[in-house]
């Protein structure tokens, strides 16, 4: 089904603007900084939690905006989402930094808006909604550690939304293409991963002690640095 539905998505955002006549299509990637809150009353899981740090890439079509009134974009994209959780074993003067990532197709709509503040650059500020899908994870990955117990792939919620907001520079190269960079802060609305209590844990610090896990609830926020290019589709119509 999942497929089925990617597929009808990457025929409307490239089929969509045709009908309206001339639109901006093009490809765009970057570093993304991820981070994540656990909320959980397990200190074991909440603390010492570091940023993640991933490549990302969409591709996208938005509206012409001649008239500087604001334009309508969709894109498509592969994002990892995750964080870092650097621990220390006191009795075995352990350090690690396990990371946890979360591979996620991205469906975003959104709204784009001119706006003129550096004489030869267009600057705008984009404001969105996301979908997105994971598609895999490295918990599987995770559990074959001595925290394994506790994480479990069986946990994550595949299917999150959240909102875009953040703006760019773009800079005419001829006259049908442009390149840009764009700058963008992703909270999640929702929960990646949701874990409810469970009793009676390993301790992975702490030989020979047993735990209980309260709820764990985890949410995405990544900021993302973007460089990309686009191209012009345009429509002229003869008499």
């Amino acid at each position: 089904m999942f497929r089925s539905v990617l597929f009808l998505c990457v025929c409307w955002l490239y089929s969509a603007p045709m009908h309206a006549q001339s639109f901006w299509f093009g490809v765009k990637g970057g570093m993304a900084m991820n981070n994540q809150s656990w909320g959980s009353g397990s200190a074991s899981l909440g603390i010492n939690r570091s940023a993640l740090f991933t490549m990302n890439g969409d591709i996208f079509a938005e509206t012409l905006d001649e008239d500087k009134k604001g334009a309508l974009y969709a894109q498509l994209g592969y994002h990892t989402r995750g964080s870092a959780l650097r621990y220390f074993s006191v009795l075995s003067d352990f350090r690690s930094n396990v990371k946890y990532k979360f591979n996620n197709i991205v469906l975003e709509l959104g709204a784009k808006k001119s706006l003129d503040l550096i004489p030869g650059m267009n600057a705008y500020f984009i404001l969105g909604v996301r979908g997105e899908y994971t598609v895999g994870s490295n918990l599987d990955a995770i559990t074959r550690t001595n925290i394994g117990e506790l994480v479990s792939p069986d946990y994550i919620r595949n299917l999150n939304y959240g909102v875009t907001f953040g703006g760019g520079f773009e800079k005419e190269v001829s006259e049908l293409s442009n390149v840009f960079i764009e700058f963008s802060i992703q909270p999640d609305l929702s929960f990646q991963y949701e874990q409810f209590p469970i009793d009676n844990i390993r301790n992975p610090w702490i030989p020979n002690e047993r735990v209980d896990l309260p709820l764990t609830q985890v949410r995405n926020l990544s900021i993302e640095a973007k460089v990309g290019i686009k191209f012009l589709r345009k429509v002229i119509y003869l008499d």
